[in-house]
């Protein structure tokens, strides 16, 4: 008779062994959730995060005390998203993402409503006390944003979709500095890194809808591809192109990177100009789901992530607009 294992023999029990197999479908789980949006929220978090540190005297000691922080406001921010987003977007996923956890079976929705309802309240609660109360109304802003927008009453039409992207990325820089305030307390925010992103993503954010255009007419939503049609597909793609474009090159040149007192500057401003001409160009040779789909996912937010960068170098180095000022 097989004996049965018990607390003091050394090994699990049937209990632990269940409660741990739980905790690992449920971190998969997680992953899945929160696996098409990752490398956006990750990279905003990071990039935000780099571009306000330029230039501080943040120690090693303080860099230890905030990325605790920094990981569960990122963590926090994703999660509200995701899991609203999913459990109301069901019939679209079903044709757009079928992979993802709820169109594919492997979670159900009554299981997406708990972990919503759930995970909402939790998380104020874990980010006002590990953080601050900044940072946890940071985080209720970002619910009821999302919730206008997935939850009710739902807007849909073209000029709220980008809105709510826009303010969405400004809602996360906000939530870092919260963060940052707590381990500097005299640290001071500098709001032109905001409307330089909210600005950016109003105009651009719309390159997200061109792989999504399917799904997103069954359900019934304005994007703005939908909304010009399939006459309108090529200039409106030509248009932003010229945007994004144009954004690159006027950066570099009112930046006068030709005069960067060092070559890590120069090589910053190519590689920004390379990602925008990039994403520029893709979208008017490339207009196909796939290569749309990377062109957001990847090129795109490298563009955004270089211009934010380049943007807080050239202004640190006092060279937008005048002469290059190289900082003893």
């Amino acid at each position: 008779m097989d004996k049965i294992p018990t607390m003091g023999s050394g090994k699990p029990t049937y209990a632990v062994k269940t409660v741990i197999s739980v905790l690992l479908e449920e971190v998969a789980l997680t992953r899945a959730l929160l696996d098409d949006n990752s490398t956006a929220h990750i990279g905003n978090a990071i990039v935000c995060l780099s571009t306000r540190l330029i230039g501080s005297d943040l120690t090693i000691e303080q860099l230890k005390t905030m990325l605790p922080g920094m990981f569960l406001t990122t963590f926090a921010f994703s999660y509200t998203f995701d899991i609203a987003n999913q459990t109301f977007s069901v019939e679209e996923d079903t044709i757009n993402k079928p992979n993802r956890p709820i169109p594919s079976g492997r979670l159900s929705i009554n299981g997406a409503y708990m972990r919503w309802l759930l995970s909402w309240a939790i998380s104020l609660a874990v980010i006002g006390l590990t953080v601050n109360l900044k940072a946890a109304s940071m985080l209720l802003q970002w619910k009821v944003w999302i919730s206008l927008f997935y939850v009710w009453p739902k807007f849909q039409n073209w000029v709220a979709r980008n809105l709510f992207t826009a303010v969405g990325a400004t809602i996360q820089l906000r939530l870092l500095d919260a963060v940052l305030i707590k381990t500097i307390p005299s640290f001071r925010a500098d709001s032109s890194l905001m409307w330089l992103l909210f600005t950016w993503l109003v105009w651009t954010i719309h390159v997200q809808e061109f792989h999504d255009t399917e799904g997103d007419e069954r359900v019934g939503r304005q994007t703005l591809p939908l909304i010009v049609g399939r006459r309108g597909q090529f200039p409106l793609r030509l248009m932003t192109a010229i945007i994004i474009g144009g954004t690159g090159v006027s950066s570099v040149v009112l930046a006068q990177i030709w005069r960067a007192p060092n070559p890590a500057m120069l090589c910053l401003g190519l590689a920004h100009l390379l990602f925008m001409v990039n994403v520029a160009v893709r979208l008017v040779v490339l207009p196909f789901k796939e290569a749309d789909k990377i062109t957001y996912k990847y090129y795109y937010i490298l563009a955004t992530y270089s211009l934010l960068l380049f943007r807080q170098h050239t202004e640190r180095l006092g060279s937008i607009g005048g002469d290059v000022i190289e900082l003893g």
